[in-house]
């Protein structure tokens, strides 16, 4: 099977994610002849993170970690306040 020297109309679509709070935006986009990875702040859209890379399905890997380990911060901040304040009872 011959492969086409087309690209297709997808591989250049901008992919963004949101943390599950919306306070984080993980963004994918094609630059300079690479593929950059851009961690945002939400809402003034302060630039936290970027990242490049060759392949866009490396790209869209790293995104995706991103946005996971970001909504485990969350959820361990949580942790951590209801576990120091059963802790505080104890004393």
């Amino acid at each position: 099977m011959a492969v086409s020297g087309r690209r297709r109309f997808d591989d250049d679509k901008v992919v963004k994610y949101e943390t599950a709070e919306k306070d984080f935006e993980v963004e994918v986009s094609r630059t300079l002849q690479k593929w950059c990875v851009t961690v945002y702040q939400l809402p003034d859209k302060q630039i936290l993170v970027q990242d490049f890379f060759p392949e866009r399905w490396k790209a869209l890997a790293r995104a995706q970690d991103f946005i996971r380990l970001l909504n485990q911060r969350k959820k361990k901040e949580e942790e951590g306040l209801s576990g120091s304040s059963a802790d505080s009872d104890d004393y």
